[in-house]
């Protein structure tokens, strides 16, 4: 089987193997909201702040677009002016970089050490303990935007939900099952606090990661105890020293030589029926694998975690461009990790392009043609992503991995890519609460109709 290898000449295209596969069955969406210029800093921007690499405003008039008590400050961003500070970001959580088979060490002052090369694992153990300001009762509920822990109701303490990210108000737990959705339970202090997926995000140490930063293939991580606790994409096995279950990523490309985005150097796929080689992860059973949502063929393990007949590639959830090429019927067919594709602005799948099957290279889906992946409400999304009830496979409602903005439940917005919880319903900022009831900024967890997910009525805040 050819490698992966990018054909010269053409950017964005992949070199391919034979492939004996079937079709995937044809995914819906369920109906939802449907370009800013690039920056790098505040400055670059005309009006507004600039995050991940956009333009951004959060809010225009106060009155109606932000919580109540806040102001729309002068980076167009929601600010409560009673607390100090200004708009909060901070640290959270336990950071933990994880590798291979050297030895690690931890320390209690919050530093870290290593022993070994590459592959060491350290680990060190913060708190970010705010003290309140005084002054006005804590009425702040759980998920809601805060600047300190005095602002925060009952045993909820406001933390910064992923390293740099906003500040929320985020309870205390013992496991991952007491956390609202998208969410984990991790080491923060003496303690273990919810803070969100960031399973994924680019890393070089440990603390620029929630839990973990898995070193040579530079990713967050968080602990596991099966596939169902990570992201579609990630399976769940034993690294480091001593070795610990953490998600890890088969979301990648490889050839069996060029293997460096393999967490395990052996552990690339290159079964007849892949039409691009893909990075997997070790498995005892098929839970140690990646996990799909129901309805989806599941992942399969014979020592290493085999992908479903209707999977040909590895490319991740947001790849952008999609790439294509053609099942062993001539059928084209996307190489993506979930073998499901959308357009997140217009919340509608693009066309499939001219697809010449005889071809050794890939062919580059439309422009705004993205990977999607299916999520479970236990295993959340990757880092970027909010798992959302909005799919449809074979009449049954699944949740997928879709982007998210910065406007908070209840603001104006036209797609869902705007909104924190990846969610815009009817012009309004909403969040699926299904599995939670959780609702911030006063907003109240309604019923939303249509098919049941994972068992449980649909339901958005309103």
């Amino acid at each position: 089987m050819m490698g992966p290898t990018k054909a010269k000449g053409t950017p964005g295209r992949f070199s391919v193997g034979w492939v004996l596969a079937m079709l995937f069955a044809s995914a819906v969406f369920y109906g939802a909201c449907a370009g800013q210029p690039a920056c790098q800093r505040n400055s670059d921007c005309d009006e507004g702040y600039c995050s991940d690499g956009i333009c951004e405003k959060d809010c225009v008039i106060a009155e109606l677009d932000c919580p109540r008590g806040f102001v729309c400050n002068e980076l167009s961003q929601c600010e409560n002016p009673g607390a100090g500070g200004g708009p909060g970001v901070g640290g959270a959580g336990t950071g933990t970089a994880m590798g291979g088979a050297a030895s690690a060490t931890t320390t209690s002052s919050g530093s870290t050490t290593s022993a070994g090369g590459a592959t060491s694992t350290t680990s060190s153990t913060t708190s970010s303990t705010t003290t309140g300001s005084g002054g006005s009762p804590p009425t702040l509920g759980e998920l809601e935007l805060c600047q300190n822990d005095a602002q925060c109701n009952g045993t909820l303490v406001c933390r910064a939900m992923t390293k740099g990210g906003t500040m929320r108000c985020t309870s205390p737990c013992t496991s991952h099952a007491q956390c609202p959705s998208g969410s984990k339970c991790l080491p923060e202090g003496s303690g273990s606090l919810c803070f969100f997926s960031d399973v994924g995000r680019a890393c070089t140490m440990a603390a620029e990661c929630n839990f973990a930063c898995i070193q040579g293939v530079d990713y967050c991580t968080t602990p596991c105890n099966s596939g169902a606790d990570c992201p579609n994409g990630y399976g769940c096995m034993p690294i480091g020293s001593p070795a610990q279950n953490v998600c890890v990523k088969a979301e990648a490309l490889c050839d069996g030589a060029n293997n460096g985005d393999c967490i395990a150097q052996a552990a690339c796929d290159l079964s007849p029926n892949l039409i691009l080689g893909s990075c997997t992860t070790t498995c005892n059973t098929p839970a140690d694998c990646p996990q799909r949502a129901a309805g989806l063929a599941p992942w399969s393990c014979d020592g290493l975690c085999r992908r479903p007949a209707d999977v040909l590639g590895p490319l991740p959830g947001g790849y952008t461009p999609t790439e294509w090429h053609c099942d062993s019927n001539l059928n084209p067919v996307v190489l993506c990790n979930d073998a499901q594709h959308i357009d997140f602005q217009t919340f509608s799948i693009p066309a499939t392009p001219v697809v010449d099957c005889f071809s050794q290279f890939t062919t580059t889906g439309a422009a705004n043609d993205s990977c999607v992946n299916s999520c479970t409400f236990a295993g959340g999304c990757p880092d970027l992503f909010q798992c959302v009830g909005l799919g449809g496979i074979n009449g049954q409602r699944v949740g997928l991995c879709l982007p998210y903005g910065a406007k908070e439940p209840g603001q104006a917005c036209a797609t869902n890519v705007e909104c924190a919880f990846g969610y815009c319903y009817q012009g309004t900022c909403s969040r699926d609460c299904s599995r939670d009831n959780l609702c911030p900024a006063g907003l109240t967890c309604t019923a939303g109709g249509g098919p049941n997910i994972e068992g449980l009525p649909f339901k958005r805040c309103l």
